[in-house]
């Protein structure tokens, strides 16, 4: 079989005619920053410690008293795609995992979504502070959590691509060879464990939208590419062919619809052809403004439904993939606009009507002793209704009907 490119690849996991959401599903009581050792400590909600926010099974999902999160998403909104920010490394003890994704993928694929794995920025901060030997550990165990022993090893069902950190260029040294150097770890663990090419997933690099080398956003990944070439070898690929097979350009436009649709069509076009670059597949990571930005909540409606208008599949001369809308939830927790971005706000529900009351969700997470075990210490964290915001009704107008298409 012939070596995909990085458009098919996309095709075959399913990443392609996104209708996505950016998803980070913390409790009304989290805060930036959790204290060391605490639940919170990751801000890894996907893990089955947080089950009860987002699993469909009942079981899982505290009974009857789970928000069921993701089959929301699906049937209210269409969507068929999750977009990830923190993801730790997993861990086990005596063959029983403690800490796994693998719940939090097996419901994404029992709906017919599928999911980016990140590597995080907590990656990119050991990187920026010299602590390599420390970060690759991690990376790998997040690998083998993807790719499981098998005869194949084929990620899981779920699983759509790797994620290589979240606007790599306004964090930490902002250097393009850490993301480089991420990307070697998944090839050189795909080489070493004999993953066949069609099991080998899209790699995205995802850059805000700020200018960069006169072109928002793809300026950054134009400065990884130049570091990947320096590289030479990508694991059993040359750099040229990683970038053709792998490589996909995730961006987060806040920008007015008019604009987005110009970026597309031509300023981004044109900004490949101009350095000679083979162009990759395109997405957006975090379409919408802030209420602030937008003039209001009506206002952040129809701002956030003109972009997705302008940001179908197929455009970019057929690069585009499609877009996340910017996020499941308002946050009270941040300071500024960002705490008005959002589909949804903490409050009671006329609708979706999960969980049935707000109530603790009972849950263990795994804590280091320093005797060199894990042990799993009770907890609890608030699982509560969430109200619907004029821009959720603005993207399931614009999402549901196309997902019945």
């Amino acid at each position: 079989m012939a070596t995909l490119t990085a458009l098919k690849r996309c095709r075959h996991f399913g990443v392609a005619d996104l209708r996505g959401l950016a998803y980070m599903p913390a409790p009304s009581d989290y805060r930036p920053g959790a204290e060391p050792g605490g639940l919170y400590e990751t801000s890894d909600f996907y893990t089955n410690v947080f089950a009860a926010l987002w699993d469909t099974d009942p079981a899982a999902s505290d009974g009857p008293s789970g928000r069921r999160d993701l089959r929301r998403f699906r049937d209210q909104l269409g969507i068929n795609f999750i977009h990830c920010y923190d993801w730790a490394a997993p861990i086990e003890q005596d063959g029983r995992a403690l800490l796994q994704h693998a719940s939090f993928l097996e419901a994404c694929h029992r709906l017919g979504i599928n999911v980016t794995i990140p590597i995080s920025n907590y990656t990119m901060d050991l990187l920026s502070h010299g602590r390599g030997a420390e970060a690759r550990p991690n990376v790998d165990r997040i690998i083998a959590e993807i790719h499981p022993a098998g005869p194949v090893r084929a990620p899981r069902p779920g699983a759509g691509l790797w994620k290589i950190f979240n606007e790599y260029e306004l964090s930490f040294d902002r250097n393009p060879e850490h993301v480089v150097t991420v990307m070697a770890w998944i090839a050189e663990w795909e080489r070493d464990h004999a993953i066949d090419d069609v099991h080998r997933l899209p790699v995205m690099v995802c850059t805000s939208f700020a200018l960069q080398d006169d072109i928002e956003g793809a300026g950054a990944l134009k400065a990884v590419r130049d570091a990947l070439l320096k590289r030479g070898r990508i694991g059993d690929r040359t750099a040229e062919a990683f970038w053709r097979e792998r490589i996909v350009f995730a961006t987060n436009p806040q920008n007015p619809a008019p604009d987005i649709a110009t970026y597309l069509a031509d300023r981004l076009p044109a900004y490949w052809r101009r350095h000679g670059v083979p162009a990759p597949p395109v997405m957006f990571t975090e379409l919408g403004s802030s209420i602030e930005q937008a003039g209001g909540e009506a206002q952040q409606a129809q701002w956030l439904a003109d972009q997705i208008a302008v940001s179908r599949p197929d455009g970019s001369n057929g690069l585009m993939l499609g877009a996340c809308v910017f996020l499941n939830e308002e946050r009270p927790w941040e300071r500024g606009a960002e705490r008005s971005f959002g589909l949804l706000r903490f409050g009671p529900d006329s609708d979706w009507g999960w969980p049935r009351q707000n109530h603790p969700a009972h849950t263990a997470y795994p804590v280091w002793d320093p005797k060199g075990w894990w042990w799993l210490k009770e907890a609890t964290y608030p699982v509560e209704q969430q109200a619907e915001k004029m821009t959720y009704q603005a993207v399931a107008k614009a999402w549901r009907d196309r997902s019945r298409q």
